[in-house]
């Protein structure tokens, strides 16, 4: 019999080599590194031009973060008569996408210790919360593509537009969207732009000859110019005003083509001054009452929104101002003699409103 004791070298040693190999499951499947697909492709054809706008994913499918700008296959070709993703694809010519620069990896959070201080709270937390965002916000602009295309190959045809990005191995996580655009002609741009004072507004008009239109306006401190409005007539009242505070306004033609809108490129920029030319309305249910001592009167409530009180006439000349309230107690009267009284509205810019219809009162 062989003795037992040549097997220990050999079971220690399988031990051993177990331990020594690290192994601790089922082998990983290789990365694929595949970008995520695009998900907010945008279409405009603004002007004589096709603007196709979208942001990378800084990610692979499997969450990984991508190191260096990958590989943007952009395409626009004419719509198949039966729509066939393949055809599409082989007759679609690829537009030249910009690199552009690429957000740098996050810094590595360090290892805390159990000795470590506990989390920022307030003031702190706040400012790190608002560097965070920030520090998101200028990854995403990075992200950012914008590509222009000129139209006129395609003019009067249905096109089709999409993206995708390719890994290092040329794997991809299929087509963004695909939009369907007609090519139309450029659309001209609004002329003539005008601005107006109105009640509570201003009014806007132009000349154009389009379906519809956009409204725009910026004041000094604005970045971006932000609509305010659409129209379909080559007019538009300004609501949202401040009097006295200068805006400038500029108009879009716009028509639907597709799935987008074309848009023209703007029109000239007008500057304007708000200013409050229009009275308030005329008051009305004057009513006087003699009394022992006094006259007094009474009215219907003004509605304007930026009233600022009434005045009261007596045989035509003012004897009150700056009443808050649509009443009034006239003891500046004598028995005997015979009073007619008037009324009328002041707003905040100091229009003063029509004289209301008359009414008399008699002292006995």
């Amino acid at each position: 019999m062989r003795p037992a004791i040549c097997l220990v070298p050999v079971l220690v040693t399988a031990a051993a080599l177990l331990a020594g190999c690290g192994y601790a499951g089922e082998p990983k499947p290789p990365e694929l590194k595949r970008p995520e697909k695009v998900k907010n492709l945008d279409v405009a054809e603004r002007g004589d031009k096709i603007i196709v706008t979208f942001t990378l994913q800084d990610e692979t499918t499997e969450g990984l973060r991508i190191a260096e700008p990958p590989d943007v296959e952009l395409r626009i070709g004419v719509a198949p008569a039966t729509w066939n993703l393949a055809d599409w694809e082989k007759n679609s010519e690829r537009v030249a996408v910009p690199a552009g620069l690429w957000p740098a990896p996050p810094p590595k959070a360090p290892r805390r210790s159990k000795l470590a201080k506990p989390t920022a709270t307030g003031k702190a937390a706040k400012k790190a919360k608002e560097t965070t965002a920030a520090a998101k916000a200028a990854d995403q602009a990075l992200l950012l593509r914008t590509v222009d295309i000129d139209p006129k190959k395609y003019a009067d045809k249905t096109v089709v537009i999409g993206v995708r990005v390719h890994g290092p191995s040329g794997l991809d996580d299929g087509w963004s969207r695909l939009i369907s655009v007609e090519v139309k002609p450029v659309l001209a741009a609004p002329l003539e732009l005008k601005a107006a004072n109105a009640r509570d507004a201003v009014h806007l008009q132009w000349t154009a000859n389009a379906p519809a239109f956009r409204i725009f306006r910026k004041a000094p401190a604005d970045a971006d110019w932000a609509q305010i409005g659409d129209s379909t007539q080559p007019s538009f009242d300004d609501k949202t005003i401040e009097y006295g505070k200068i805006v400038t306004y500029r108009v879009e033609s716009v028509r639907k083509t597709g799935d987008i809108w074309q848009e023209s490129d703007p029109s000239e920029a007008i500057s304007w001054t708000p200013k409050d030319e229009f009275p308030p309305a005329v008051p009305t249910g004057l009513a006087a009452i003699s009394g022992t001592r006094s006259v007094e009167m009474s009215w219907d409530r003004v509605a304007d929104s930026d009233l600022a009180g009434y005045r009261v006439y007596r045989n035509g000349v003012k004897v009150a101002e700056g009443l808050q309230a649509p009443s009034y107690s006239d003891k500046d009267v004598v028995v005997g003699m015979k009073y007619v009284y008037q009324v009328t509205a002041v707003d905040q810019a100091g229009n003063e409103s029509g004289k209301s219809a008359a009414a008399e009162a008699t002292m006995e």
